[in-house]
């Protein structure tokens, strides 16, 4: 399946991933190994992955690198701007995944 990693803590080896096909986000734990091939993973990341499901909850089993970026957007400058203030956003709370 294809997705993009929504939320990455690189210390604890966790994450959140994004699922093409709009179910249930799919959680990417510590015994996942990034691709060789790259960096690592990180938010905004495009991956295809393997996933097992049990009731309503998706686990990443294994990830790959997608290396060519989706119609021409990035996805990590996308979610990148949702970290920068503007000034059309309202100075109240901002929702944001926490873990």
């Amino acid at each position: 399946m294809l997705g993009i990693i929504l939320w990455y803590n690189a210390q604890k080896g966790v994450g959140l991933v994004w699922c093409e096909d709009q179910g249930p986000l799919a959680f990417v734990g510590p015994e996942v190994a990034a691709p060789k091939n790259t960096g690592g993973l990180g938010r905004g990341a495009q991956i295809w992955f393997e996933c097992e499901e049990s009731n309503g909850f998706r686990k990443v089993v294994r990830i790959e690198d997608v290396p060519v970026v989706m119609s021409g957007v990035d996805p990590a400058q996308v979610l990148a701007g949702f970290d920068r203030p503007s000034s059309n956003r309202s100075s109240g709370s901002v929702l944001r995944v926490v873990a």
